[in-house]
């Protein structure tokens, strides 16, 4: 094989790496998010747009911080919260237990198929084709991104 064909190749692999300067650009977001009043302990908080999704899970206090910021701009958000006392004792493989993603994934793939775990929260705030959310994010970020539901 050509060693320039190998290094073209090398190249636009490296290159594609790095990110595409034609994607979105992205803000820092946080906030809280209270349920009846009540910060919501453990919700893995969601925004997306244009293909890109932010990700958050909220602490003891309801507050979150996305983890790699949102696209700024107008943002589907939802957020998902399974019951606690269904989560651990799942038995799962530490790989999928630790990762928020697998996990709310899982949880709703699961509440769709009409069997085991139901997200705490209704649809209109949980599920991502049918959630009321949203958000608009500006250049700069936010640190009030708040979710009163």
């Amino acid at each position: 094989m050509n060693k320039w064909y190998f290094i073209a190749v090398l190249a636009v692999g490296v290159t594609g790496c790095s990110g595409s300067p034609d994607g979105p650009e992205m803000a820092p977001i946080s906030g809280t998010v209270m349920l009846d009043g009540k910060p919501l302990v453990g919700a893995e908080v969601f925004f997306v747009a244009n293909g890109f999704e932010g990700f958050g899970k909220t602490k003891e206090s309801g507050q979150y911080s996305l983890v790699r910021g949102a696209p700024v701009g107008e943002c589907k958000v939802y957020i998902s919260k399974l019951p606690e006392a269904k989560v651990g004792a799942s038995g799962l493989p530490a790989a999928i237990a630790d990762d928020p993603e697998q996990m709310a994934a899982m949880g709703q793939a699961i509440a769709s198929s009409g069997r085991g775990v139901k997200p705490l929260l209704p649809p209109e705030f949980s599920d991502p084709e049918k959630t009321k959310l949203s958000f608009s994010v500006p250049s700069g970020g936010s640190t009030d991104a708040n979710f009163d539901l």
